[in-house]
């Protein structure tokens, strides 16, 4: 296990990309998918526009100033899309390929929603301490892996239950404990790192391969640990993984959707929260990611139910 003690040293439009992250990987993904459909559809003047508004929503979230402009209301950009790809569809007789994209596109977009109301809630205190609630979020990291299935078209399934797990399946737990049961204490951004290092795990381990997830609250700590049995990291690398940019020499050659920052992001928020990072890695074997924050003591109480009506 080698702990990570590298200074990280990001500039302003490094740290605007490390922030957006998890939207962009959406953005990215959504944009390849609306590729997929629009090479079935041929010529769709529509399409190409909604093609056009995600590749333009994505360049603008990579500088503090024009992403502030477009996220002043990014839900207008799925009213758009979705505005634009009925307008595509329209008189088309969908095939089995046509079919399935709309239902991915669809999927994307949920996840898409979810991260513009993370990012609202967080707005301008990022890495600030907030109460989130235990449910909700583990319902989100299920929407994503079922999204992450629906993308793959078949080629694999996500499964929770090993007894259910078939050879080209994947098995995917996360455990949450938290003190209050119901709600968390961490960083606002910490979602995010949990949820991409999750999605990172997925991504370099072959379908077949099993994925464990674990969040431990104590009055003290937030203690957070992936485990997977994927290709690794090259031993002379591991220290260096988390700068920006860098990819495993191993991996280097295997397509992504997403914008490779996921680790980079991990300890960039782990150094922000005066926190300790470690990683664990054979080639070939798997990989497995230690994160410890310090847990400062809650300056309010815990979110009260909304009474049923």
């Amino acid at each position: 296990m080698v702990e990570i003690t590298r200074a990280l040293n990001l500039n302003a439009e490094q740290e605007a990309l490390i922030d957006m992250h998890s939207f962009l990987n959406v953005l990215n993904v959504l944009a390849c998918e609306m590729d997929l459909m629009a090479y079935g559809l041929g010529d769709s003047p529509p399409l190409q526009e909604a093609l056009a508004l995600v590749h333009a929503f994505a360049d603008a979230l990579q500088t503090p100033e024009q992403a502030a402009s477009w996220l002043a209301d990014p839900q207008s950009l799925q009213t758009r899309i979705h505005a634009l790809l009925s307008q595509a569809l329209e008189g088309v007789a969908l095939d089995e390929e046509l079919h399935a994209s709309t239902d991915n596109i669809e999927s994307i977009l949920a996840v898409l929603g979810t991260r513009v109301r993370e990012l609202e809630a967080r707005s301008g205190a990022p890495l600030g301490w907030a109460w989130l609630e235990v449910a909700p979020l583990r319902s989100d990291f299920w929407q994503l892996l079922l999204a992450i299935e629906k993308n793959s078209k078949g080629r694999y399934r996500i499964t929770q239950n090993i007894a259910e797990q078939q050879p080209d399946d994947y098995l995917i737990k996360v455990d949450i404990d938290s003190l209050e049961g119901d709600h968390l204490y961490v960083p606002a951004i910490f979602q995010d790192v949990m949820r991409d290092l999750l999605a990172n795990a997925r991504k370099y381990t072959s379908p077949g391969g099993r994925i464990l997830a674990g969040l431990k609250e104590t009055e003290r700590e937030i203690r957070f640990v992936v485990d997977d049995t994927g290709m690794g990291i090259p031993p002379h690398q591991i220290e260096g993984i988390v700068e920006f940019g860098v990819r495993g020499e191993n991996v280097r050659d295997r397509p992504t959707r997403g914008g490779g920052f996921g680790l980079t992001k991990a300890y960039w928020v782990v150094r922000h929260c005066n926190g300790r990072m470690w990683i664990d890695s054979d080639l070939g074997v798997g990989t497995c990611i230690e994160i410890i924050l310090p847990r400062p003591r809650p300056q309010t109480a815990p979110p009260q139910p909304t009474p049923a009506a």
